[in-house]
């Protein structure tokens, strides 16, 4: 039926010096209605298309002529689809390479053959020369394609219909009255040429309004122009044109230039609108994204300005997200992170691809954050270079507590294993482990360097310990242990528990005589405490010292300095207790009294 229809319209604006119709409109209305159908209805929509042609040709002419007529239109709008995309908005259309294909194809290819055929099947029943009607067909079919489909693609999808939606509505006709006013204005009267004056309210449409009411509004222009045009009244009637036809043709000329105009227009729209709804919806989810993050997220500029801080930081900072906009993040460290902090956003600024740093923060209440911060550059896609920084801050403070727990965990524990648990001095373990460090970095340099070791012993001990308890003796232990650390003044001195009631000293850089002044002293230091010993015949806890000292060489251990010491100090006992023995530098095996020179 609406086949029918536009080719009767369409026959009601033949020229009156020709045969052939300059707006043909059924053509394009069917190739848009096939363009948007599904795939099994297209073929209802051609045959519908088919029987509606002919029927229309029928009214105005025999069987053969309305054949002819009818298979013409029907290759054209078949050359014309096969050239054409499967569209379900009028923007699928304007798409550069789908337009430019559509309009070699559909909009040339297809009204020239249709053509040919028509001039072929119809010579004998058209008036005038072969190449003028060509002339005629091709032109009067390819302005009406390219004018017409899109129009009836925005009527078959259903997208004329959201010119009706609330929010538009009386924008979009004001526009469209606009155009009509203008329309009217240019076309009803012959005494200016006023034809472009109305192209300005359908460049405004375009910029104001989508496709829709672009199409609508080239549309109504059209039947305003075609009505006061076939009434001898418009521009087009000051120029001398040779026929109705020629005007109609001009006309069509016209829309197409308003046409060519309003559509780049129109689709810039179009794309910047969509552009504009998908920043705002990357925005949207980029906001829900950051205000819902258990880490606070931050926009940064090149020197260090905030220009966004998500919610999150009224939770983990305590202070208010709007009051930190503007300040430079830096300033809100404490002074000692400042500087470091500042050198991070400056290697970004620089080209760095990503910068993490920690840096402590006092909050308000006073209490002290570790905030753990990412820095990733945003590069401007034109330049290539930084245009700002993201930030994202993680409070580490409870990592950072586990950490310090872990690290103190650890220094205990290394304690644990080379301290003596009842003493507090070094064990037997760190006593060897230092004894042979020592000895290798004295014998790695020039061979003159003494290490000395000073073993000392606990006078009847066992004694000491049947006769007040042990709780008792572990009391002396530790007070003769206090002692020896006493003594060991220096920081390579090492003094440790080398067994039950022996201790052991290690002193790096000390010949016999310095090493025999240490035991001395601790012997000395030791009888002065007057622990009381009534099972001893001094009345007094005392100890006894063996002390040897070598010069280590390449080759030798420290076994055998180990060994001088524990040698001298069983001289020592032998001798009556109290008392230090130092064995010989040069002959180890010889012991000699403390008052020996």
């Amino acid at each position: 039926m609406l086949t029918l229809l536009t080719c009767v319209a369409s026959g009601a604006l033949k020229s009156m010096a020709g045969e052939i119709a300059a707006i043909w409109l059924a053509n394009a209305v069917l190739l848009a209605q096939m363009m948007v159908a599904a795939s099994r209805q297209r073929y209802w929509v051609l045959a519908g298309g088919i029987a509606g042609n002919l029927a229309a040709n029928l009214l105005n002419a025999n069987w053969a002529v309305s054949l002819s007529y009818t298979l013409a239109d029907i290759v054209e709008v078949l050359i014309a689809f096969s050239f054409a995309p499967r569209v379900t908005s009028i923007v699928e259309l304007i798409r550069p390479k789908v337009l430019m294909r559509f309009l070699a194809g559909g909009v040339i290819v297809a009204p020239f053959v249709s053509g040919l055929l028509a001039i072929v099947l119809l010579r004998g029943q058209l008036s005038g020369h072969m190449l003028p009607n060509l002339a005629n067909w091709f032109f009067s079919d390819a302005l009406s394609l390219a004018i017409f489909t899109p129009a009836a693609v925005v009527f078959w999808t259903g997208e004329v219909a959201q010119l009706l939606r609330p929010e538009r509505r009386l924008k979009t006709a004001g526009l469209l009255l606009l155009v009509c006013a203008g329309s009217v204005g240019a076309f009803g009267q012959s005494h200016f040429p006023l034809l472009y004056w109305a192209l300005l309210p359908i460049v405004l449409l375009a910029f104001q309004a989508d496709l829709a009411g672009v199409m609508v509004g080239l549309l109504l222009c059209l039947a305003i122009a075609v009505s006061f045009t076939m009434r001898g009244s418009g521009p087009l009637w000051m120029f001398r044109y040779p026929s109705m036809e020629m005007r109609i043709f001009a006309l069509q000329l016209f829309l197409l230039a308003a046409l060519t105009i309003a559509l780049p227009i129109s689709a810039t729209q179009v794309m910047r609108k969509r552009l504009v709804g998908l920043l705002r919806e990357h925005e949207r989810r980029y906001r829900i994204l950051a205000e819902n993050a258990t880490d606070i997220v931050m926009s940064v500029t090149l020197d260090g300005k905030l220009t966004y801080v998500s919610p999150r930081a009224q939770t983990v900072m305590r202070r208010d997200p709007d009051e930190l906009v503007g300040t430079y993040l830096p300033d809100l460290v404490i002074a000692e992170d400042h500087d470091a902090l500042a050198k991070a956003i400056e290697k970004l600024a620089m080209g760095a691809s990503e910068v993490a740093q920690v840096s402590r923060f006092s909050r308000p209440d006073g209490q002290m954050l570790w905030l753990e911060t990412y820095f990733r550059p945003v590069i401007d896609p034109f330049s290539g270079q930084p245009e700002t920084l993201t930030a994202t801050t993680r409070d580490i403070t409870a990592r950072k507590a586990a950490e310090q727990r872990l690290a103190d965990e650890r220094i205990e524990l290394q304690g644990l294993a080379f301290r003596d648990g009842l003493t507090g001095l070094f064990n037997r373990r760190h006593f060897d482990r230092e004894l042979d460090l020592q000895w290798r970095q004295v014998a790695s340099m020039d061979g003159t360097g003494f290490v000395a070791v000073v073993m000392v012993d606990v006078d009847a001990y066992k004694s000491y310990n049947d006769h007040y308890g042990h709780q008792r003796g572990d009391d002396c232990l530790r007070k003769i242990a206090q002692t020896i650390a006493t003594a060991a003044r220096r920081p390579t001195d090492i003094a440790a528990r080398y067994g039950g009631e022996e201790f052991a000293l290690v002193l790096k850089d000390t010949d016999p005589h310095g090493a025999r002044v240490v035991a001395e002293r601790i012997r000395l230091a030791v009888e002065s405490l007057q622990i009381p010993h009534l099972a001893s015949d001094a009345g007094v806890v005392t100890v006894s010292a063996g002390v040897a000292a070598l010069q280590p060489r390449q080759g030798d251990d420290a076994v055998s300095l180990v060994a001088a010491a524990d040698r001298a100090l069983y001289a020592a006992k032998r001798l009556g207790r109290n008392q230090t023995c130092v064995a010989d530098a040069q002959d180890p095996g010889h012991v000699g009294h403390a008052g020996d020179e």
